[in-house]
């Protein structure tokens, strides 16, 4: 299944929830993106490259791609953009999937909440990398580059979708996503 929506909208939030209800894996992007980094050296002194956004998704997707080549169910989180539709095709290939799209009324600011208070993020190596005095810095300009991601998300899926608003609470409660997510398992 496809957990997606804007930044900050809580799909990692429900996506770790519905991993641990379900006992499957969980695929994010940004996850592997920070393991990318990591061994890079950004919790090191200095860091020998940052790794292309590209590559984190090429990664992600090969993992989805094996994982359901071996008959394991799992759960990608990943905002797919609008132009990215071959991102799209490669997971909804992989096997039977469902989409679940968070939805929160204050979405940006949790985002840059989150954002400034990343250990990743306050690295110095990292810090340096980017060009970034200081975690709020680089947040300023993560915000920019999040509303265009939010511009550009794809909210039309050829399958099925379950929106959850994750303002609060979930809603609906995550026992109704568990049953939207598995339906198609039964």
């Amino acid at each position: 299944m496809l957990v997606t929506g804007a930044p900050g909208s809580g799909k990692s939030t429900l996506a770790r929830q519905l991993s641990r209800a379900l006992r499957v894996p969980l695929l994010a992007r940004d996850d592997i993106r920070g393991g990318l980094l990591l061994t890079a050296g950004a919790w090191g002194d200095s860091l020998e490259r940052i790794p292309a956004a590209d590559e984190a998704v090429e990664i992600f997707l090969g993992q989805i791609e094996q994982l359901s080549s071996r008959g394991v169910s799992c759960i990608a989180e990943y905002l797919v953009r609008a132009h990215r539709t071959n991102d799209l095709a490669r997971i909804l290939a992989a096997g039977d999937c469902v989409v679940i799209i968070t939805e929160s009324e204050n979405a940006i600011e949790r985002f840059a909440e989150r954002n400034r208070d990343d250990l990743l993020i306050s690295q110095l190596a990292v810090l340096d990398a980017t060009g970034f005095e200081s975690a709020e810095a680089h947040t300023v300009s993560a915000i920019d580059r999040m509303r265009q991601a939010e511009r550009e998300m794809l909210h039309e899926f050829p399958v099925p979708v379950l929106k959850v608003d994750t303002t609060d609470e979930f809603d609906p409660p995550l026992s109704e996503i568990v049953s939207f997510a598995t339906r198609s398992q039964l």
